[in-house]
């Protein structure tokens, strides 16, 4: 995990505990599909068909990889961390269900 900024059309997963990790996922691109180990499949009767089938499953690939940074991640975190970061939004979230609108925020 490096802090520099990532290229154009990268997703970033940050860590909902605010610990500083991130995940970062690279826009597509062919060299992507190609880390990725995606092939077209065999059944596809055209062009269209194919693509299609590459996409997708690139689209699932990164999803899986995407979710096992993100739980492996996660597991590092006490469950006490997690408690207080939702004791916390409880508690920022009460504090905005208090705070008066403003004239702005109404005409929004």
């Amino acid at each position: 995990m490096t802090n520099k900024t990532p290229v154009p059309g990268t997703t970033r997963y940050l860590c909902p505990l605010e610990c500083g990790w991130h995940h970062d996922v690279p826009p597509p691109s062919l060299d992507r599909i190609a880390e990725l180990h995606v092939t077209a499949d065999p059944a596809a009767r055209d062009l269209r068909e194919a693509i299609g089938s590459v996409a997708t499953q690139a689209l699932l690939r990164e999803a899986e990889q995407t979710e096992a940074a993100l739980r492996e991640h996660l597991a590092t975190h006490a469950t006490e961390e997690f408690v207080r970061v939702i004791h916390d939004l409880r508690v920022e979230v009460a504090a905005l269900r208090e705070r008066p609108v403003s004239r702005e925020e109404k005409n929004a």
